[in-house]
């Protein structure tokens, strides 16, 4: 399907991940929640929230909240999740906020549990965010770019809690709120241009617009 079709037309995966550090070559993933887009609305009863078993919580507990006994009683086989995961994503765009992250962690993730290459377009809601700045000239103070001050500038409401799926829903509204901006003629790929690209999970090359 061409990305000059209507954004609305395309499917999307929004995705949060809590991991253990923010260095993908030395901390793994914690959990992960996701929340699908369709027809251009957030469908909630696609909303997961997934704790991996086996991973190590040490002093980033204090972040996310998760303790060793969640991971023990709630915690999901890596490889389980991660074939979910790839299942949901093929044919659908990836969103997330600040990309670096999230895509630093899932790639190293897809070559670690050796999952088949699978080639995706992202979005970022942060670089879209920031690219909007940009063009219209718009100072925006250190820390501006976070998901709750982005959120902010668009009437929308500060969530209380912060886990993966929170952190998901979250950026599901941040993107709808983003292109309700952009009016009605937005197409993927003017998203795309704005602030996403083109990824192989499960290889070396990133590849960006």
């Amino acid at each position: 399907m061409s990305e000059k079709r209507p954004w609305q037309e395309w499917e999307y995966l929004v995705l949060d991940i809590e991991t253990s550090g923010l260095d993908a070559k030395r901390d793994h993933i914690v959990s992960i929640g996701w929340v699908l887009i369709k027809q251009g609305q957030i469908q909630l009863d696609s909303a997961q929230h997934l704790l991996l078993d086996g991973a190590q919580v040490d002093a980033s507990v204090g972040i996310h909240l998760i303790t060793d006994g969640d991971l023990e009683d709630r915690g999901r086989r890596e490889e389980s999740v991660i074939r979910y995961l790839r299942l949901l994503l093929r044919d659908k765009v990836l969103v997330m906020h600040h990309s670096p992250l999230e895509l630093g962690f899932l790639k190293k993730w897809w070559r670690q549990l050796k999952q088949p290459s699978l080639s995706i377009s992202w979005l970022d809601t942060l670089a879209i965010e920031r690219t909007k700045a940009v063009r219209s000239s718009q100072p925006i103070q250190e820390g501006g770019f976070r998901l709750a001050p982005c959120r902010m500038r668009y009437g929308l409401p500060e969530y209380q809690g912060h886990d993966a799926l929170t952190d998901a829903l979250a950026t599901a509204e941040l993107l709808l709120a983003q292109v309700a901006y952009q009016g009605k003629g937005c197409r993927l790929h003017d998203l795309l241009q704005m602030g996403g690209g083109h990824v192989i999970l499960g290889s070396k090359q990133t590849l960006k617009r």
